[in-house]
């Protein structure tokens, strides 16, 4: 039996309605290079304005709302049908889960805010993972 490879789409595909969906690519600015076949989720901002991320992560939790997958062999992301909120992305790095981050020079954890029938290209979701 052939297992077929995960095929990730160049664009974000239509979400259900009122849904969101979102792709792009986990790069490594310590390491210069893609984050191939790793574990992120997203999980809700937190706060009164949802605008904080959570203070402690320990992994997906579905029951908070958090919404997993795995880059695929280029590092590329895709998540469909998210409801619609703020949230940060979250990646497994050897030992702990760290926050994606604005940019490469801007460590802050980077805010996702997704909107009904919303279709984001994140582009390239830095990470410092080595």
């Amino acid at each position: 039996m052939t297992i077929s490879p995960i095929v990730i789409p160049t664009e974000p595909p239509a979400p259900a309605a009122g849904k969101a969906s979102l792709t792009g690519i986990l790069y490594s600015y310590s390491g210069h290079a893609p984050i191939p076949e790793t574990i992120f989720y997203l999980t809700p901002a937190v706060g009164e304005t949802k605008q904080h991320p959570p203070l402690v992560f320990v992994g997906p939790r579905e029951e908070q709302g958090d919404i997993q997958g795995i880059s695929d062999t280029e590092g590329q992301i895709f998540l469909n049908d998210i409801p619609p909120g703020n949230y940060f992305l979250a990646v497994w790095a050897p030992y702990n889960w760290i926050l994606a981050a604005e940019s490469d020079t801007d460590p802050t954890p980077r805010l996702i805010v997704l909107e009904p029938d919303q279709r984001e290209d994140l582009g390239t979701v830095y990470v410092s993972w080595r």
